[in-house]
């Protein structure tokens, strides 16, 4: 055992006998005085040690005594010869850059997403940690050999010519384990990041405030993160590992903040509402606050970009079977009479039958089979000459004639539309071959299911409705599925992926749904089976709820009209399901009497890098088609006898935390209304103040004129309707009045009814019971 002498106390343990024995026993060893500003190693007389000279190295005994003679500190040196390597995990923060005397930049911060990979590599190495000189960071010693040492970011590996200073404070203390493949594994991922060129994006810009301080909060409470939030609002950060100090905590914070607000103004004044806002740093001036909210605005500036590159290759996945339009053929008038069709709508189109997505207008289809010409023989009063096939085509009474476009996988290819003309079905059958063994090959398919639905009987129901896809892709079932993840990476995208290959051409991929119901533009949907959204809590609370409400008709319609931002407006059967992805409970609003809503929470701990690997080995970089027809093959063949499309969507506990994230503080009031107003009726005025708490008769402004906008969709939720006119009552004209209950009784009520129903007395109440 290895002791030190303090006065007045005697021998004490060293904390270094904790260091792993096979590190000990070799003479690799110098100390060093071991503050911020001087790492350096000495060799045992205090000069200057290399890491290449072994002579200016000890043992592991002489170094011990040396670094408690002088007060230093003690370090290993890693060289070529030994197996060893250190995986060095730093933490970096304001505090660790002022004591290096680095200037303070919030930008290189670690993160808590730093902290959750840090855990997940110390998990994953199963060996020998111990914590470094700061109390932040980690060291981790295994047996590898990397050669060149490898730096990205504030992730350090190194096997050679490198000092660690050794602490002894152990944080998993472990044999020194054996990974030289993980480390492999682990490098080439760092390297990777290094061929990432820089990123020097410009801060997402300032914008106006969108939502009242009180609203921000309110969707902030009610987040899947909500307790987080609390507790950072509270000032409640210390002791909680994944803040080290006040300046994460705050980073923390305010990057919440900045997430529902996108003004910089609003974010600055809510976070000095916190106990975290209350120290002087942040309410002396801007400065702390400015420069930590550009550096959040920057980092969503480059998820934004890294995210719409992502989803450009992404949706194209999805449009795979019509993105493929074939080069210019050659044909002759017979193959132009076999391949195309003539489609005699509003605006004239050309389209190939057996690629519908190439639809062009006759000009344009000229120019692109120009090079096909048949020769005219000669005739007494013309001499021989060559003439565009095209043009023959577009004169000849064989010409195949619509009159409009569908889509409808129960008919044929020629069909009537839902006007009854006569019309081009883009419904294109694809071919199946699957191989023998595919029911051995569906494994990850299903394993990867049952991780991210971990309910047996969410699970079975939510395949049986993938089968229905397969089975019976022209009936629209009832119902569609919102998957909730807290955590990103889980694997929800491969999921997404897989569908869209096993349904090539008939998946939209990465639906701007925000988009399209804002504009109208629906063409993404046209042909397809299944939609994918990847997303969707955005904006603000009324804002969302009016999206609710859009997507409700959407996904209901028995037929689409087609509305293309550029090309052909038909109407075609409506196929099309709904899966969506958010990160958030709050992310679609959903009453408590929704039908039409399956939900699914998956799980918020990704697992290991090496399933995922394997996972995304299956379709990158190119997918493996005896695997999506493996899948396809089961979904063909599984038995949906007892799937009902026209069931309405199950209540779980995932729905009910997303109906109990939907309702606002005004959706409580006016829920609470319901439950308790004595009359079946209520004033417009009066309605506005319960659900409000204020009168607008004593408020103007530009607040209350937008809470107006906002009464009507929140008394819809909870059954409140207005009345169809208003009525002249108690001597003032034009009075709006709203119907609480029993809207059958009073929709066609007369004045003096309602004026009597306003004025009733309420119940006294009921006396106590007779004991």
């Amino acid at each position: 055992m290895h002791t030190v002498t303090e006065a007045g106390i005697g021998p004490q343990t060293s904390p270094y006998e904790r260091l792993p024995t096979e590190l000990r026993a070799l003479s690799q060893w110098c100390v060093t005085p071991g503050t911020a500003i001087d790492k350096a190693p000495r060799a045992a007389d205090g000069q200057p040690a290399k890491v290449n000279d072994p002579s200016t190295w000890m043992d592991f005994d002489t170094a011990c005594r040396v670094a408690s003679e002088k007060g230093w500190r003690i370090g290993f040196v890693f060289t070529a010869a030994d197996p060893f390597a250190c995986i060095d995990l730093d933490w970096v923060n304001e505090q660790t850059q002022l004591a290096k005397g680095q200037p303070v930049d919030p930008t290189k911060w670690s993160t808590e997403g730093d902290r959750d990979a840090y855990l997940r590599i110390v998990a994953h190495m199963n060996t020998y940690t111990e914590v470094s000189r700061s109390g932040l960071g980690l060291h981790l010693i295994v047996q590898a050999d990397i050669g060149k040492g490898c730096h990205v970011g504030n992730v350090e590996i190194y096997s050679e010519r490198r000092f660690l200073i050794c602490t002894g404070m152990v944080h998993c203390e472990l044999p020194v384990a054996e990974q030289q493949e993980s480390v492999d594994a682990l490098v080439t991922e760092l390297r990777l990041r290094q061929k990432v060129p820089s990123v020097n994006l410009a801060p997402v810009p300032d914008e106006p405030e969108k939502e009242i301080d009180d609203e921000v909060l309110g969707r902030a409470k009610k987040a899947a993160n909500a307790v987080k939030f609390q507790m950072l609002w509270d000032g409640n950060w210390k002791g909680k590992p994944n803040y080290p100090s006040q300046s994460e905590a705050d980073m923390a914070l305010l990057g919440i903040l900045a997430f529902y607000s996108p003004n910089n103004g609003q974010v600055m004044r809510l976070f000095r509402k916190s106990e975290l806002g209350k120290r002087e740093k942040a309410t002396k001036e801007d400065r702390y606050l400015s420069r930590s909210i550009d550096a959040i605005r920057r980092r969503q500036a480059f998820e934004k970009q890294q995210a719409e590159q992502s989803r450009a290759a992404f949706k194209m996945i999805g449009e795979e079977g019509f993105s493929a339009a074939a080069l210019p053929p050659t044909m002759d008038i017979g193959e132009m009479h076999r391949a195309l069709v003539y489609i005699a709508a509003e605006k004239t189109m050309i389209v190939f039958r057996d690629n519908t997505a190439v639809q062009l207008p006759p000009p344009s289809m000229g120019q692109l089979l120009k090079h096909n010409t048949t020769t005219i023989p000669a005739t007494e009063d013309e001499d021989e000459k060559k003439v565009p096939t095209f043009a023959l085509w577009q004169s000849s009474a064989n010409r195949q004639v619509a009159y409009t476009m569908t889509f409808d996988p129960s008919a044929g290819e020629f069909c009537k539309a839902d006007d009854g003309r006569h019309a081009l079905n883009m419904w294109k059958p694809r071919p199946h071959n699957p191989p023998r063994d595919w029911a051995q090959r569906i494994g990850i398919f299903l394993n990867h299911v049952e991780y991210l639905v971990p309910g047996k009987i969410e699970r079975e129901r939510f395949l049986d409705w993938l089968a229905h896809i397969e089975q019976h892709p022209g009936v629209l079932p009832h119902n569609h599925y919102l998957m909730i993840a807290t955590q990103q990476g889980v694997g929800r995208n491969w999921l997404a992926a897989l569908l869209a290959h096993v349904w090539s051409g008939n998946v939209a991929m990465d639906f701007d749904l925000k988009s399209s119901l804002s504009s109208g533009f629906n063409g993404q949907l046209s042909r397809k089976l299944l939609a994918v959204v990847d997303e969707i809590n955005e904006g603000g609370t009324g804002e969302r709820w009016q999206h609710s409400e859009k997507l409700k008709s959407m996904v209901t319609a028995s037929h689409r009209f087609i509305n293309m931002k550029y090309g052909l407006q038909f109407t075609e059967k409506n196929c099309c399901r709904f899966l969506i992805f958010s990160n958030y409970e709050t992310g679609l609003p959903l009453t408590n009497d929704d039908r039409r809503w399956n939900a699914i929470m998956n799980p918020d701990e990704p697992r290991d890098e090496a399933y995922y690997r394997q996972l995304y080995a299956t379709l990158y970089p190119h997918p493996d088609p005896l695997f999506i027809a493996s899948v396809r093959q089961f979904l063909r063949t599984r038995n949906i006898a007892g799937f009902n499309p026209g069931a309405r969507a199950a209540m779980n506990d995932a729905k009910r935390a997303v109906v109990a994230a939907s309702m606002t503080t005004e959706d409580e009031n006016a829920a609470a209304l319901v439950e308790s107003h004595p009359r079946d009726l209520i004033t417009a005025d009066d309605l506005f103040d319960e659900v409000f708490g204020f009168s607008p008769m004593h408020t103007a402004g530009a607040d209350t004129s937008r809470k107006w906008k906002l009464l009507a969709p929140i008394a819809r939720k909870v059954g409140i309707e207005p009345m169809p006119k208003p009525f002249a009552l108690f001597g003032r004209p034009k009075v709006k009045v709203w119907i609480v209950r029993n809207p059958q009784r009073w929709r066609g009520a007369l004045a003096h009814a309602v004026e009597q129903e306003l004025a009733r007395l309420p119940a006294p109440p009921e006396p106590p019971t007779a004991p």
